[in-house]
């Protein structure tokens, strides 16, 4: 007689929902704010204990405030950028997977390898890393077609993609700004700057 133990999940329509109320508020906040800047991924900071997306009220003016654990609204009083300061949506994703590829003790040279680890979890088909000029490119194929729109995607993306986002600021240990965004079916592309 052989005994098979499962745990029951829930279901994937379940999951996404109580993804997508999460992502729906932040997008009616930023548009009820008029912010139209992208994202700048934080990382942590004598000041600021977890990692933080800042999102200016454009583009032009890139002044990021110092950010601390409490700080979520930037009024621009002390002349930078007028913006919110908000956790990446992929925060709790990511300290889930954390203990499997430790991105705090690597670079971002070895990022890539470690990045497999959403591949590995059956997050992610494929996911890569590369640096191209003064700009890095990270590549993810989901396993399903993404069904964010760009803009979205420039300044909140959903769990996986932020958690990716979130692990190669980890690694960069530095500020990392999502200049843009394509879309190919499954495949989401981001190209980014990191540092100031």
């Amino acid at each position: 007689m052989i005994f098979l133990i499962t745990e029951r999940s829930i279901p994937k329509k379940i999951s996404d929902a109580q993804i997508e109320g999460t992502i729906d508020v932040i997008q009616t906040l930023t548009r009820e704010l008029n912010l139209t800047g992208n994202a700048t991924f934080l990382p942590t900071s004598p000041l600021l204990t977890e990692e933080r997306i800042f999102i200016p009220l454009n583009n032009t003016n890139r002044k990021i405030p110092e950010v601390d654990d409490t700080f979520v609204f930037s009024t621009g009083i002390d002349g930078k950028s007028l913006g919110i300061s908000i956790p990446p949506s992929g925060l709790k994703l990511l300290q889930e997977i954390e203990p499997d590829a430790d991105f705090t003790h690597t670079d971002l040279e070895n990022a890539e390898e470690k990045l497999q680890t959403f591949v590995g979890f059956n997050l992610l088909k494929s996911i890569a890393l590369k640096k191209r000029d003064e700009t890095w490119k990270l590549e993810l194929e989901k396993t399903l077609i993404c069904t964010n729109n760009t803009s979205l995607c420039r300044q909140y993306p959903c769990p996986t993609c932020s958690a990716a986002l979130t692990a190669v600021t980890r690694a960069a240990k530095q500020q990392i700004l999502v200049q843009d965004t394509t879309h190919n079916g499954k495949k989401v592309t981001f190209h980014l700057k990191i540092g100031e």
